[in-house]
């Protein structure tokens, strides 16, 4: 009986290590995510991890909705993951310019720090992707914690009311998709909301990169978006705007596309 009741235990103590997903919140310090592993997984090969952040006045819950989206990661063997922003507020990190209210750098760190506890994760396939206020979570993230994921692919947000003057986290790998009619948040100057221009964080990261020479042209595979890259730098790092004729839109297939150019970065970049 004794062994009986002891094997009973530790199953029950194990059980909360995976007892979450995509409709029971993993829940951390600050808050809770969603995530989704893919279909037939075998529960132990390392998984390739996206962490999407979703736009204002948005939610996990939401995102999970757009199964488009979700599915479009999870069939690339990646795990999806999205975080919850308070209130529907992800807020700006960085000394000097945090804003009041949850700390969104240790939150971010303590999803991380779950996502790994509850997965095998494959470092060398790690993604940032976001949608508005949520890209704009993925720049904070990219300037103040660049070594926490290796590619960075946000959508139609960029800093918000101020830049930084530089991004301690160095270089890092960013691919930017903008529409030039974003009413929302403009592209090349600042918007509506006091959204800074993404044209000036690009050379906030082209310096830290140490990008030479002029970009180069390079197919997307994706017909509605025009993209230049500079993958000629000091660091190694690649850099990637890709523009469209659009407004504040984000296709669902956009948050895979990123996956797809992270894993065709160079070795060692």
């Amino acid at each position: 009986m004794r062994a009986f009741l002891l094997s009973v235990f530790l199953l029950v103590i194990s059980l909360p290590a995976l007892a979450c997903g995509p409709q029971t919140r993993c829940e951390v310090a600050g808050g809770y995510y969603l995530a989704a592993a893919p279909d037939g997984w075998d529960g132990k090969s390392p998984l390739a991890l996206v962490v999407y952040f979703h736009g204002w006045n948005s939610s996990p819950e939401a995102t999970f909705r757009n199964k488009a989206m979700v599915n479009g990661v999870t069939g690339r063997n990646a795990l999806f993951i999205a975080p919850f922003a308070e209130r529907g507020y992800w807020r700006q990190i960085g000394e000097g310019r945090a804003e009041p209210g949850r700390d969104e750098a240790a939150f971010i760190r303590a999803v991380l720090q779950d996502v790994r506890k509850r997965w095998p994760v494959d470092e060398d396939r790690t993604l940032a992707s976001g949608f508005s206020r949520g890209a704009s979570t993925v720049w904070n993230v990219a300037c103040y914690m660049g070594d926490e994921f290796r590619g960075y692919a946000p959508i139609a947000g960029g800093f918000w009311r101020s830049n930084p003057e530089t991004c301690p986290s160095g270089p890092v790998n960013l691919r930017h998709i903008h529409g030039l009619a974003d009413g929302v948040v403009a592209f090349d100057e600042i918007g509506i909301y006091n959204s800074m221009a993404i044209t000036d964080g690009i050379d906030i990261l082209s310096t830290l990169n140490g990008v030479s020479g002029e970009s180069r042209a390079v197919d997307s595979g994706d017909r509605r978006l025009d993209c230049e890259r500079w993958d000629r730098s000091r660091s190694g790092r690649v850099l990637e705007l890709c523009l469209h004729e659009g407004g504040h839109s984000i296709p669902a297939e956009w948050v895979a596309q990123g996956l797809d150019w992270l894993e065709v970065l160079p070795d060692g970049s």
